[in-house]
Order: C-alpha cells, then sequence, then structure tokens
C-alpha cells in the first residue's frame, strides 16, 4: 500500500507512528485501516521524516503504469508459472505481467497494483485461491477485475469448496492456451480502445 521496505515500516511501528501488534514471534500485525489513517494524516514524507528510495521507486514505477493494462497471475507451480510467464512475454509485451507464487504474494501485489485481469491457480498452500477470491469479491475496489481461475481439481471438489461465482471464467488444466488467449485478446482489445478515448481529453 505505502510502497515502503520492511525495515521503514518496522521503524514506524517501533517508533509509535503506525498503531500494530507485534506477534510471539517478533512480527508486526499492520490493520489497513490504521495505515490508511495514519498516511492521511500525515502524509508519506511526514511519517518518514526522510525520503525513501523503496518509496519512490514504487511511486515512479505506478505512475508508469497508470497507462497499461495489468495482469497478475497466481501460480506455484513452477511448469504451469513459466508457461504463462512465456505467453505473456511472447504474445502480449505491452501487458505488465505480474506473478506470485501463492495467494499471500498476490494480495501484496493487488495492493500495489490494480490489474485489469486476475488469473489464479485454487490448490496452493498456505493461502489457496478460494480464499484469495473471496478476498477480491468482498473489496469493492476490485470489482472491476476480469476473473480467470485455472485448476486440475474435479467439478465436485470445487463445491465442496464451495464452488465459484458465476463471474469468474474456469480453465482447467491442462490449459487451453487459444481459449486463454481468446479471452486475453479481448481485454487487450478493451483496454486499447479505452486509452485511445481517453487521449483527447488528456492532451487538452
Amino acid at each position: 500500500m505505502l510502497g515502503l521496505s520492511r525495515t521503514s515500516l518496522q521503524k514506524l511501528v517501533d517508533a509509535g507512528r503506525i498503531p500494530a501488534v507485534k506477534t510471539a514471534g517478533g512480527h508486526r500485525r499492520l490493520s489497513r485501516t490504521a495505515v490508511e489513517a495514519v498516511h492521511h494524516e500525515a502524509g508519506l514524507t511526514a511519517m518518514l521524516g526522510v525520503t525513501d528510495p523503496v518509496a519512490v521507486r514504487a511511486s515512479a514505477v505506478a505512475a508508469e503504469q497508470a497507462d497499461v493494462m495489468t495482469v497478475v497471475v497466481v501460480e506455484d507451480d513452477a511448469a504451469t508459472a513459466a508457461l504463462m510467464s512465456s505467453l505473456f512475454a511472447e504474445y502480449y509485451p505491452g501487458v505488465n505481467f505480474l506473478l506470485a507464487s501463492d495467494g499471500l504474494d498476490a494480495v501484496v501485489l493487488l495492493e500495489r497494483n490494480r490489474p485489469q485481469i486476475l488469473i489464479t491457480d485454487l490448490n496452493m498452500t498456505p493461502f489457496d485461491g478460494f480464499r484469495l477470491l473471496a478476498l477480491v469479491s468482498d473489496r469493492r475496489e476490485y470489482e472491476s477485475v476480469a476473473l480467470v481461475v485455472m485448476s486440475s481439481m474435479s467439478d465436485q471438489e470445487i463445491a465442496q469448496r464451495g464452488g465459484l461465482a458465476p463471474d469468474v471464467l474456469f480453465m482447467r488444466k491442462p490449459l487451453d492456451l487459444p481459449r486463454l488467449r481468446g479471452f486475453v485478446d479481448a481485454h487487450v482489445q478493451w483496454w486499447s480502445a479505452q486509452a485511445l478515448r481517453a487521449l483527447p481529453a488528456a492532451t487538452v
């Protein structure tokens, strides 16, 4: 959310500038509400007291990617992850492709980016795809994100876990790449059209 390094966050917590709870293992647990409140009241620079290079870089990257379509893929299987990376590198070099190894990594990416497409596996540990989809569905800021599930789980296994929402595209493994490309193609075309429509307003 803040684009800060872990060390900077620890310093803010230890200084009492962001309310947090320390676990028995020494970890800091911060609530989203607390972070947003402190950021709103003091501003990031005021909280730090000095310029944090990690925060500056994160802000620069966010600005650069503001008009670029972003896709987040969540996959813990190395072979499938490599396949997805190759697919986007070859056919969609203009898309900001982000890869997460599980649902927890994906949460961090989602907080720092607002992807147009989220493609996730279901069977992952410790934070699986079902939990990730539930989190995304509960947050209004993600309501425009197109959701895609890729899994080798059977329909019965998925139903036993609560099933998938009607607006989630399900793709069984091994992946039907032409079908996936057709889906991504449609979203890339739509995103490009939206960007072109916005150009006149941006140049006035």
